[in-house]
C-alpha cells in the first residue's frame, strides 16, 4: 500500500520537477493494480522498500531489518493514517465553512483563528468569540454590528 501514499506524495512533487513524473506514473499504475485486486506488477513497491531500508541500513541497522520484514504492515498503517487525517482535515474545511469555526463544540480549540460567527444569531462579531462575558459594548459599536441581544450581558461587564 505504499502505492497510494508515493502516488499522493510523487504527484504533488512533479507538478514541481519533472524528476518525479516517472515515479508518479509508476506508483499510478501500481495503485490502479493494487484497487482491481492484483499484485503490482511493476516492482514499484519493491523499489520503494528496498530505497526506505537501504537508507536506514546505513544509520540503524536493526531498525533498517525490522521496516523490511514487516514493509506491507508498516505502508498499510500510513495508509491508514492519511486517510483518517484527510477525514479529519475534510470535517474540519466543512466546520469552518459552515459555523465560523473548525471545532463547533469547543471554538477556542479552533487553530485557524477567532470564531467570526455567532452559532446562534448567525450575525458577525468581533473579538468576542463565542463567550459573551468576555465582551464589552465598545466591541460591538467597533465592528458596527447590531447586537441588542447581547448588548444587555455586554454592558454588565463594562
Amino acid at each position: 500500500m505504499i502505492c497510494i501514499i508515493a502516488l499522493i506524495v510523487l504527484a504533488v512533487l512533479s507538478i514541481f520537477s519533472a524528476k518525479y513524473r516517472s515515479g508518479a506514473k509508476e506508483a499510478f499504475n501500481c495503485v490502479f493494480r493494487r484497487v482491481t485486486l492484483r499484485k503490482c506488477d511493476t516492482g514499484f513497491d519493491r523499489k520503494m522498500k528496498l530505497k526506505i531500508t537501504g537508507k536506514l541500513m546505513n544509520k540503524f541497522p536493526s531498525l533498517s531489518r525490522i521496516v523490511y520484514r514487516h514493509f506491507e504492515v508498516i505502508s498499510w498503517v500510513f495508509t491508514i493514517i492519511l486517510f483518517v487525517s484527510l477525514a479529519f482535515s475534510v470535517m474540519g474545511v466543512y466546520n469552518l465553512a459552515v459555523y465560523g469555526t473548525c471545532d463547533p463544540e469547543n471554538p477556542e480549540n479552533c487553530p485557524i483563528g477567532d470564531a467570526m460567527y455567532s452559532p446562534y444569531t448567525g450575525e458577525e462579531i468581533c473579538d468576542c468569540g463565542f463567550n459573551t462575558d468576555e465582551c464589552r459594548v465598545e466591541d460591538f459599536k467597533v465592528c458596527g454590528i447590531d447586537c441588542n441581544c447581547l448588548e444587555e450581558k455586554c454592558k454588565e461587564n463594562s
